[in-house]
């Protein structure tokens, strides 16, 4: 270091213990207790650095299965089935129609004539 820096530093190291004489003993009391609570800060353990990239990606990664997972899930046929029971079941025909379905749906068709047999 030059010469000038070396003076300058014992002017600060100086008036900063001239200053720190002059404080009160409730304000040393307070920063006493300050650096005591940042010391004991510095010696708990702190969470690991690389946790919160690992949770991040921990999370990006289940919403992707889920979404994966619920894509792939085929679409299920039965519930139909249970809106047609209803559409029955509250319907004002007769259930007995319902039973016949096919053979109205044959006629429907036409029936085949008798030169048609043969």
């Amino acid at each position: 270091m030059s010469e000038q820096q070396d003076d300058f530093l014992r002017r600060i190291s100086t008036v900063l213990d001239e200053a720190e004489q002059r404080i009160d003993g409730a304000t040393q009391a307070r920063l006493g207790a300050a650096r005591r609570e940042a010391l004991a800060a510095a010696k708990r353990p702190r969470r690991p650095v690389w946790l919160l990239p690992a949770s991040g990606l921990a999370a990006a990664a289940t919403v992707a299965v889920l979404t994966v997972s619920l894509w792939q899930v085929p679409p299920m046929g039965d519930s139909f089935a249970a809106l047609e029971d209803i559409a029955l079941l509250s319907d004002e025909a007769d259930p007995e129609f319902y039973a016949d379905l096919e053979f109205y749906a044959w006629v429907a068709e036409g029936a085949p004539a008798e030169d048609d047999n043969g």
